[in-house]
């Protein structure tokens, strides 16, 4: 079905008309069908419909046949700075992905009883690597003084290491070292580097403190407990990476099942103190230099009650939209780029801050691939094999809902009855983006998009309330 063009986009389409004669409005629709992806994929080739039972060749579309030629798919990038609708549809489906974990979905496979065992929300922080401006607000919102310290002082190079200023959010100072040449930026570099090495020598070690507070070996525990988690990096305003994390205990079949007696949230919070403030990685510079690698000192590790009444402790819908939210993020957020560098002479070029300038030279020399990310090389969002759904999972069932709703599919299958029908597809890339004239239908069509429900990417002040649980638009998520 191709719909109507909306005012907006008649001038464009004429132009399209132009170029694409009666095939413009299925240019259009094509757009729409990626929601506006800012740089979709073009294909060219077919599909062909084969009998499951005999093998034989039931029906072929080809994009030769059908105006204008190709056919569009979206790029799905998760970043927000890159593809807003992409990354909004990626944001939707990490929400899915945690929620599912913290109160269960049988619809998605995972037990509702989920809900019932201990689960903690942890963040786990950088260490220092220099003294930088901050933002310091009280609990009564008043914003008090960056750095006030004691007496006057300055380090070795001359700089002060007191600042009196009251920053505004939106003050550029922010995150900048107050001496560039105090602050450890190699330090900071390998320390987004090794995050990853890091987060799994932490979950390694999490069941032996675990074990150690119950008061048990670490065998005897894991045959009545497994940990679970999925996690998020963010990145601060100074560069470094920090980890969300919500942390769950099953029983030895997994989520299915409860965890052994004596396993609870206050205990896990306890145990996953205890690992953070021991746990570390020695990792070698690109200078051979030695650095011990550890979890800075601001470690918080909450206890979460997701069948809590409303206005109790934190709950499955706000945690799951605070994960979801930070997903679709990256090192922009911490004054780095959103593409990779070839080249170390694009650092130099760069439109950032004289901080993270610094910091993405010391990363590109322990690693260019990652100097876009200030040295971090890991998933911005993963999680264990057990916890909940995958994101493979959730795009079977989009690709489903969307094969139901294909008409030349469905002709298909109505008249092979009784035989199952198996889709074979033959595409090839012939290019990807969109002309100046697309660019202007796409912007269009993510202009008319009704807003997304924030209730599922709610931040920090919706951890503490209980939502209702929302419901995915149909098409957009499973």
């Amino acid at each position: 079905m191709v719909v109507p063009a909306s005012p907006s986009v008649v001038e464009p389409l004429a132009v399209l008309t132009r170029r694409y004669g009666s095939g413009a409005p299925a240019v259009v629709e094509l757009i729409r069908r990626t929601g506006g992806c800012t740089s979709p994929i073009r294909l060219e080739g077919e599909s062909v419909a084969v009998s499951a039972r005999s093998g034989a060749v039931l029906a072929r579309q080809s994009t030769r046949s059908q105006a204008p030629g190709f056919v569009l798919v979206a790029c799905g990038n998760r970043r927000e700075t890159r593809c807003p609708p992409c990354s909004e549809r990626y944001r939707r489906d990490a929400y899915f992905l945690v929620a599912a974990g913290l109160a269960g979905d049988e619809e998605k496979g995972v037990s509702p009883s989920v809900a019932s065992h201990p689960l903690v929300f942890a963040t786990f922080t950088a260490p220092s690597f220099g003294a930088v401006h901050r933002r310091v607000v009280d609990p009564s919102g008043g914003v008090r003084p960056c750095r006030p310290g004691g007496q006057p002082e300055v380090c070795e190079h001359g700089a002060s290491r007191r600042c009196l200023e009251r920053h505004a959010e939106s003050d550029p100072r922010i995150g900048q070292a107050l001496c560039p040449d105090c602050y450890d930026y190699e330090a900071a570099a390998l320390w987004n580097e090794s995050l990853g090495a890091l987060w799994r020598r932490t979950i390694t070690y999490l069941p032996r403190e675990l074990a150690a507070l119950s008061g048990v070996s670490v065998a005897a525990l894991r045959t009545g407990v497994r940990v679970a988690y999925a996690k998020v990096a963010e990145f601060q305003v100074r560069g470094s990476v920090h980890v969300h994390a919500v942390i769950r205990l099953d029983g030895p079949d997994g989520p299915a099942t409860a965890p052994a007696g004596g396993a609870t949230a206050q205990r896990l919070a306890g145990a996953v103190a205890r690992t953070a403030a021991r746990v570390a990685v020695t990792v070698a510079g690109p200078n051979g230099r030695e650095m011990v690698i550890r979890w800075g000192s601001q470690i918080d590790t909450r206890p979460l009650n997701t069948r809590s009444p409303r206005g109790g402790d934190g709950h499955g819908a706000g945690v799951a939209g605070y994960l979801a939210k930070y997903a679709t993020k990256d090192a922009q957020s911490g004054g780095g780029l959103d593409r990779r560098i070839r080249v170390e002479a694009v650092i130099e070029r760069a439109e950032i801050s004289d901080h993270a300038r610094v910091l993405m030279r010391s990363a590109f020399r322990i690693s260019p691939r990652w100097a876009h990310n200030l040295g971090f090389r890991g998933h911005f969002l993963t999680k264990a094999r057990r916890y909940s759904v995958t994101f493979a999972a959730l795009r079977a069932v989009r690709a489903e809902y969307r094969a139901k709703a294909d008409p030349w599919l469905a002709q298909v299958r109505a008249r092979a009855t009784g035989d199952q029908v198996v889709v074979r597809r033959n595409f090839h890339y012939t290019g990807s983006g969109l002309s100046l004239a697309e660019r202007a239908v796409a912007a269009s069509i993510r202009g008319s998009a009704p807003s997304p429900a924030r209730a599922q990417g709610g931040g920090e002040s919706r951890l503490a309330g209980l939502l209702p649980r929302a419901r995915p638009a149909p098409g957009l998520a499973p």
